[in-house]
């Protein structure tokens, strides 16, 4: 036998190399019955299903992975006093804890400060608001290019909290931003001025702000956040305060999936403890 064919031969005799298990990780909300973030869970309180089926969890402990948040909203309210005040309250709970970048939608989304921990860049941000928007604002798609470059960027813990008028126009089709929502891993929050954007005269538009709603509802829902409607801007503080103890109540479940198994978009999360309120996404990325 020649030595090309000894090592050949060699080559043949050893295994292929055994997929490995993967792992997976995710962020949910836990609070109390009173909305206070509950810090003692272990693994053996949750259960989490991929696909269907019950998967064996690694970890499970408070998030301590700093956030990736983008506050975004709508041009048409940032000229209001409440919303700013809200704003700068929210971010200044959250500093510690987040690097938060600022973009404002209207018919196209505008960053108004990258990425920071630094609360005075983010004031200084604020501060420069125009007193005179825009009437027109795009918020689906607004979302989309928020959605598509977290996608693109794979944060590790990427969080969208989205200040908007309810109602008004989609102008893209939801199943799109949701899906690119979905392949973000995206923690989607809204807080929403009720009837702020509906136009209840013109019922050529009503599919598309059936559109936007869904966007501004599904898209929590599917991704472990939450929608708060308020009757006025006035109440903003107070809404943006509840995202914030939702935000800094999150653990951070890793599970694994057996070798050889594919991932599956279907996922679940539940406590075995009825004591306490479970925020978990519904659907997650496909990596």
């Amino acid at each position: 036998m020649t030595f090309r064919a000894t090592m050949l031969a060699a080559t043949l005799l050893v295994p292929p190399a055994l997929a490995e298990a993967v792992e997976r990780t995710v962020y949910v909300t836990v609070v109390d019955g009173k909305g206070v973030a509950v810090t003692d869970i272990t693994p053996a309180d949750f259960v989490v299903k991929e696909g269907g089926k019950e998967r064996e969890i690694a970890k499970a402990a408070p998030a301590s992975a700093k956030m990736r948040l983008t506050l975004a909203v709508e041009e048409r309210m940032i000229a209001d006093t409440s919303v700013r005040q809200a704003m700068f309250a929210f971010m200044k709970r959250l500093i510690g804890a987040a690097d938060i970048r600022m973009v404002t939608i209207g018919l196209r989304n505008t960053s108004v400060a990258d990425y920071t921990n630094s609360l005075e860049a983010l004031v200084g941000a604020i501060n420069k608001f125009t007193l005179n928007p825009r009437p027109e604002s795009n918020v689906a798609e607004g979302v989309l290019e928020v959605a598509s470059d977290l996608t693109t960027k794979k944060e590790e813990r990427p969080v969208l909290v989205v200040l908007a008028l309810s109602g008004g126009q989609a102008g893209v089709d939801p199943r799109t931003v949701l899906e690119k929502l979905r392949q973000s891993g995206a923690t989607m929050s809204a807080v929403t001025l009720a009837g702020g954007g509906t136009d209840t005269g013109n019922p050529a538009t009503l599919s598309e702000q059936s559109g936007r709603e869904q966007v501004l509802g599904d898209g929590p829902k599917q991704s472990g956040g939450r929608r708060i409607e308020v009757p006025s801007t006035g109440a903003f503080p107070q809404a943006l305060q509840q995202i914030a103890d939702d935000l800094l109540a999150q653990y951070q479940i890793t599970y694994t999936l057996p070798d050889g198994v594919k991932p599956d978009k279907r996922f679940g999360v539940s406590s075995k403890r009825r004591s306490v309120t479970l925020r978990a996404p519904s659907a997650i990325p496909d990596k």
